[in-house]
């Protein structure tokens, strides 16, 4: 039923506040991996169990691509494609981060990921920036001539990537200090499952603060959850993790976003299911895309089950082709697929 409201949604015209995505930011440098004999090694698992063996000392990566990456670059990207105005602050000084059709401020240098391409799932080795290692909120105010309490007060900002950026602790903090209004942040920690305890507790009372404020909605994938839940002392699983963390951190929401389905807690669950990809291109920034499509439905006024409608479809549309989808290949998908 979802997607079928959400089809005859956009189909017609829609009112959204504006967009802010921050603050990361990449070029990513894709390769192809290949053995000896110049043979392609099509999977991670094979890659693992050469290297593995005696007597292998060197293979030959092969250059495919040079894209624009980073979990912010990729929301704001997937915001744009869909229709909302979407301002990007994240760390772009580099070519490869020109010529986006939305304006853009840099913060700096981006990272490198050096991104090896196997069937299925991708092996990124990332290298980050001194700028982003050392990025603080102030930076970002010291970036807009505005007091940040008139330029963030009513928009949706979304604000990912903690595990990369070592300063967002102290940045959500910050933020809770600035009278937000009614803006609304969508904060996605990214990978945390290798995090410590500590950090992550730091961080839950961060965004607990942050939504004094302002809605807060986090949002992450299963194994994520599972790593918050687990450092905050929630030990439910299914269906009722999601509503007991969203009731520990004091968020607004918490958003599961999945292969199989996309899951909000919000006082209420809301839970979508998911489409079964027809083939596999990429799925590396498939979540980003997630991020970028909930916060374009949160930025519509949408209703929950819709937005999840949204993040799934260009989800499973960046997994099938590699590309972000805009409101028309949306709406070709859906179609394709029929009602749910």
């Amino acid at each position: 039923m979802q997607y079928d409201t959400l089809r005859s949604r956009l189909d017609g015209t829609l009112d959204y506040r504006d967009v802010i995505a921050l603050p990361d930011g990449s070029v990513d440098r894709y390769y192809g991996v290949r053995d000896a004999t110049g043979e392609r090694i099509a999977t991670r698992s094979a890659f693992v169990d050469l290297i593995s063996a005696d007597g292998v000392r060197s293979l030959q990566l092969t250059p495919e691509a040079v894209r624009p990456g980073g979990q912010a670059v990729n929301a704001a990207r997937q915001v744009s494609a869909l229709g909302p105005r979407v301002t990007l602050y994240g760390h772009l000084d580099d070519p490869a981060l020109d010529g986006f059709p939305f304006p853009t401020v840099s913060m700096g240098s981006p990272a490198t990921v050096h991104v090896l391409s196997f069937d299925e799932r991708d092996l990124m080795l990332s290298v980050e920036s001194d700028d982003i290692r050392e990025w603080r909120v102030e930076d970002l105010f010291a970036a807009v001539s505005e007091p940040p309490d008139e330029w963030l007060s009513d928009e949706v900002v979304v604000l990912q990537n903690w595990v990369g950026v070592a300063g967002m602790t102290d940045a959500l903090r910050a933020l809770a200090e600035v009278d937000l209004g009614k803006a609304t942040v969508v904060f996605d920690p990214g990978d945390v499952t290798a995090s410590a305890d500590e950090p992550l507790r730091a961080l839950c009372r961060a965004l607990g603060a942050l939504a004094d404020g302002c809605e807060v909605v986090l949002s992450a994938n299963d194994g994520e959850l599972d790593r918050l839940a687990d450092a905050v002392g929630v030990d439910a699983t299914g269906v009722g993790r999601e509503p007991e963390l969203r009731e520990v951190l004091g968020v607004d929401a918490v958003v599961l976003h999945d292969e199989r389905r996309a899951a909000a807690a919000t006082g209420e669950m809301t839970t979508v299911e998911n489409f079964d990809a027809e083939r596999v291109t990429r799925r590396t920034g498939a979540g980003d895309r997630f991020d970028g499509a909930l916060a374009t439905g949160l930025a519509a006024g949408l209703p929950w089950g819709e937005c999840l409608a949204l993040g799934n479809a260009c989800a499973t549309h960046f997994v099938e082709r590699g590309e972000t989808a805009t409101r028309r290949d949306v709406r070709s998908l859906l179609a394709r697929r029929g009602d749910r």
